[in-house]
């Protein structure tokens, strides 16, 4: 039976190598795309490409879709003129056109590719092969991710005017190479939802399938290592992400409140944070990742705490160290300082395993699976602590006390406190360094941006939350 190991080489191997079991989306390929998808073993190739795709290319999780938003939020700085010029708004100029034009048109690619997948398992039914449900559902939840992604990069925020909602991204739900008309904020925030929800309902065998306790090693197949698919616990937490991008705080705690209930996330316990182990999932809190090696290698030595290293450009925010409890002023030692930062060796190491920036040859011999994290437990907490942060303040400082506590800091609820919406966005902060995550949470707030000692942008200008559009895009329209 084939391993994990394999399937998931064989996926990275796909679009690199034009390996013939992969999806091939062009005109020419018809006689091939058909015979691809006789098979179940075809579906599973096709989605463990698109994987594959999220996982390895530059423009996409592995690289731009993470330090992009940590750029825009000055998580990190720059020291090139080029990649600089997007903390401060500059998106005309050529290094940061480049960037926005190559994450749009390599998320749209991967669009289409899904939604050849989809119009196939539409051809052939729900039920062609015994895992067609699952097929359908993964394919569905990741064609909402990747809009939605593009949605909370490109569109609006959700408090600006109606005329800049107006027009916000093509939501792309049919395989073609036809132009797509924009759709609004609103519109395709609905959209989003739909899929989301139609991939929860195909999804439901995952109950059984997504196991409590998780290793590196399977060999189920396309069945098993279910945080590595967009199984249906990662559909649940992403419509909490979505329900909460658009404040709507009643519905993303019911979709927080599944994927808590379902026993199936943790925390990672304090020996998992005095070793670490850097660049993989977390196999407590992960609910989907990105199996990936790539992100391995274009983090490694990028993300300097101090910008002295010479292969990288990229520098923490000078004041990322005094966001940790460190034990030096109080009794207190946030343990994410010792495990997100390694200051021996000068580097964001959550992102890389010390292996990649050490080694010439790196290997991995960890006990988890390299990758991206791409949503964890600890954010549904949060979700659940602000979406009850007025109505019932207790119950909300219970929820954000079960995340602090496993990070070394004493409960605030034991010392007579309730938690506070500052309290919230200091620990989201603290908690996704280095995840992508920070930019939206001020994004939808509407937080200045001290970008330079000089600049700040202001929170109340839309153009400072959203990205233009690629050039390319705008010429090749005429609405």
């Amino acid at each position: 039976m084939k391993t994990l190991k394999h399937y998931i080489l064989c996926a990275l191997a796909l679009p690199l190598l034009g390996c013939s079991s992969f999806l091939d989306v062009n005109p020419k390929g018809e006689v091939f795309d058909k015979d691809m998808f006789e098979s179940a073993e075809g579906y599973e190739d096709a989605l463990y490409g698109i994987y594959a795709e999220l996982g390895t290319q530059k423009s996409l999780y592995s690289d731009y879709m993470f330090w992009v938003p940590e750029t825009l939020s000055i998580n990190v700085t720059l020291s090139d003129d080029g990649m600089s010029n997007m903390a401060i708004g500059e998106w005309s100029r050529t290094h940061a056109s480049t960037i926005r034009n190559d994450i749009w048109s390599a998320a749209y690619k991967v669009i289409n590719h899904i939604n050849n997948i989809v119009s196939h398992i539409e051809k052939g039914g729900d039920h062609e092969f015994r895992h067609t449900p699952l097929y359908k559902g993964e394919a569905l939840a990741l064609r909402a991710l990747l809009h939605f992604d593009m949605l909370r990069m490109y569109g609006a925020p959700i408090w600006a005017d109606e005329a800049s909602k107006a027009r916000a991204i093509p939501y792309v739900s049919k395989y073609s190479f036809d132009i797509t008309a924009f759709s609004s904020l609103d519109e395709a925030y609905e959209k989003v939802i739909a899929d989301l929800k139609e991939a929860e309902k195909c999804l439901a065998e995952d109950e059984t399938l997504v196991e409590p306790v998780r290793t590196n090693a399977s060999d189920g197949g396309f069945t098993s290592c279910r945080i590595i698919h967009m199984n249906l616990y990662a559909v649940q937490a992403l419509l909490a992400r979505v329900y909460w991008s658009r404040n709507d705080l009643e519905n993303a705690a019911i979709y927080a409140k599944k994927v808590i209930d379902s026993g199936k996330f943790g925390f990672r316990p304090v020996t998992a944070f005095n070793q670490p182990d850097n660049g993989a999932l977390d196999l407590n809190e992960t609910i989907f990742g990105i199996y990936s090696t790539e992100s391995q290698k274009k983090n490694a030595s990028k993300y300097q705490l101090d910008g002295k290293s010479t292969d990288s450009n990229f520098t923490m925010a000078s004041d990322y160290r005094s966001l940790y409890l460190d034990g030096s002023s109080s009794s207190q030692t946030d343990y994410r300082l010792a495990a997100w930062f390694d200051e021996g060796l000068n580097t964001l190491r959550r992102l890389v395993s010390p292996s990649y920036y050490t080694s010439d040859k790196p290997s991995y011999t960890g006990k988890s699976i390299l990758g991206i994290n791409m949503i964890r437990i600890p954010e549904m907490y949060y979700i659940m602590a602000e979406a009850l942060l007025e109505s019932d303040p207790d119950t909300a400082t219970d929820y954000f006390d079960a995340v602090i506590k496993t990070r070394g800091l004493d409960a605030l609820g034991e010392q007579g406190h309730t938690v506070t919406a500052d309290a919230l966005y200091i620990e989201r902060r603290k908690e996704f360094y280095g995840e992508g995550q920070q930019w939206f949470n001020m994004k939808r707030l509407g937080k200045d941006i001290v970008a330079t000692s000089t600049i700040t942008l202001s929170g109340s200008d839309v153009n400072t939350y959203k990205i233009p559009l690629p050039k390319d895009e705008e010429d090749n329209r005429e609405e």
